[in-house]
Protein backbone atom coordinates (compact mmCIF):
# COMPACT_ATOMS: atom_id res chain seq x y z
CA UNK A 1 0.00 0.00 0.00
CA UNK A 2 2.99 2.71 0.92
CA UNK A 3 4.75 1.59 -2.17
CA UNK A 4 1.45 2.18 -4.59
CA UNK A 5 1.39 5.65 -2.83
CA UNK A 6 5.25 6.46 -3.41
CA UNK A 7 4.67 5.06 -6.78
CA UNK A 8 1.80 7.18 -7.48
CA UNK A 9 3.62 10.65 -5.94
CA UNK A 10 6.51 9.45 -8.46
CA UNK A 11 4.00 9.50 -11.44
CA UNK A 12 2.49 12.72 -10.11
CA UNK A 13 6.36 15.01 -10.03
CA UNK A 14 7.19 13.00 -13.60
CA UNK A 15 4.09 14.19 -15.13
CA UNK A 16 4.31 17.95 -13.82
CA UNK A 17 8.34 17.80 -15.01
CA UNK A 18 7.93 16.03 -18.65
CA UNK A 19 4.41 17.58 -19.50
CA UNK A 20 3.18 20.36 -17.35
CA UNK A 21 6.46 22.48 -16.36
CA UNK A 22 7.35 22.12 -20.23
CA UNK A 23 4.39 23.63 -21.77
CA UNK A 24 3.93 26.64 -19.35
CA UNK A 25 7.71 27.10 -20.27
CA UNK A 26 7.26 27.21 -23.67
CA UNK A 27 4.53 30.26 -23.14
CA UNK A 28 7.01 32.45 -21.91
CA UNK A 29 7.97 34.12 -18.93
CA UNK A 30 10.34 30.90 -16.54
CA UNK A 31 13.86 31.39 -16.60
CA UNK A 32 14.11 27.89 -17.45
CA UNK A 33 12.43 25.03 -19.62
CA UNK A 34 13.64 21.88 -19.82
CA UNK A 35 12.35 19.64 -17.21
CA UNK A 36 15.63 18.17 -15.74
CA UNK A 37 16.03 22.21 -14.97
CA UNK A 38 12.77 22.12 -13.51
CA UNK A 39 13.80 19.04 -11.13
CA UNK A 40 17.24 20.55 -10.49
CA UNK A 41 15.06 23.66 -9.09
CA UNK A 42 12.86 21.31 -7.05
CA UNK A 43 15.04 19.23 -5.10
CA UNK A 44 17.57 21.62 -4.61
CA UNK A 45 14.90 23.70 -3.06
CA UNK A 46 13.59 20.57 -1.42
CA UNK A 47 17.15 20.02 0.64
CA UNK A 48 17.73 23.73 0.68
CA UNK A 49 21.84 22.78 -0.93
CA UNK A 50 22.64 21.25 -4.24
CA UNK A 51 20.57 18.03 -4.12
CA UNK A 52 23.50 15.60 -5.17
CA UNK A 53 25.00 16.46 -1.51
CA UNK A 54 22.26 14.76 0.11
CA UNK A 55 21.13 11.99 -1.98
CA UNK A 56 23.66 9.68 -4.05
CA UNK A 57 24.46 11.40 -7.21
CA UNK A 58 25.13 8.14 -9.34
CA UNK A 59 21.18 7.21 -8.52
CA UNK A 60 18.46 9.38 -10.34
CA UNK A 61 17.07 11.30 -7.38
CA UNK A 62 13.45 10.61 -7.89
CA UNK A 63 13.95 6.93 -6.64
CA UNK A 64 15.45 7.51 -3.55
CA UNK A 65 12.91 10.42 -2.39
CA UNK A 66 10.23 9.03 0.47
CA UNK A 67 6.65 9.52 0.84
CA UNK A 68 7.27 13.15 2.53
CA UNK A 69 10.01 14.39 0.58
CA UNK A 70 8.04 13.44 -2.64
CA UNK A 71 4.82 15.16 -1.37
CA UNK A 72 6.77 18.37 -0.75
CA UNK A 73 8.73 17.87 -4.29
CA UNK A 74 5.30 18.06 -5.64
CA UNK A 75 4.03 21.18 -3.77
CA UNK A 76 7.50 23.13 -5.00
CA UNK A 77 6.51 22.05 -8.43
CA UNK A 78 2.79 23.49 -8.44
CA UNK A 79 4.21 26.70 -7.19
CA UNK A 80 6.72 27.22 -9.62
CA UNK A 81 4.11 26.00 -11.97
CA UNK A 82 1.76 28.73 -10.83
CA UNK A 83 3.97 31.47 -10.96
CA UNK A 84 7.00 32.32 -13.16
CA UNK A 85 8.30 35.15 -10.40
CA UNK A 86 8.39 32.02 -7.89
CA UNK A 87 10.36 30.26 -10.46
CA UNK A 88 12.84 32.62 -11.13
CA UNK A 89 13.57 33.12 -7.26
CA UNK A 90 13.94 29.49 -6.65
CA UNK A 91 16.28 28.98 -9.65
CA UNK A 92 18.22 31.85 -8.71
CA UNK A 93 18.84 29.81 -5.11
CA UNK A 94 19.17 26.48 -6.67
CA UNK A 95 21.96 28.26 -9.03
CA UNK A 96 23.92 29.88 -5.44
CA UNK A 97 23.76 26.72 -4.00
CA UNK A 98 25.25 25.06 -6.76
CA UNK A 99 28.10 27.77 -6.88
CA UNK A 100 28.89 27.58 -3.01
CA UNK A 101 27.10 30.55 -2.12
Amino acid sequence: MERDRTDQLRRELLELANYHFPAAARLGGYPIVHNHCFLRVVYDNLFSEKWQRVLDPKKAAIRQLNETQLRRAIDLGKQVLADPVTCKILNEQSLRWRRGG
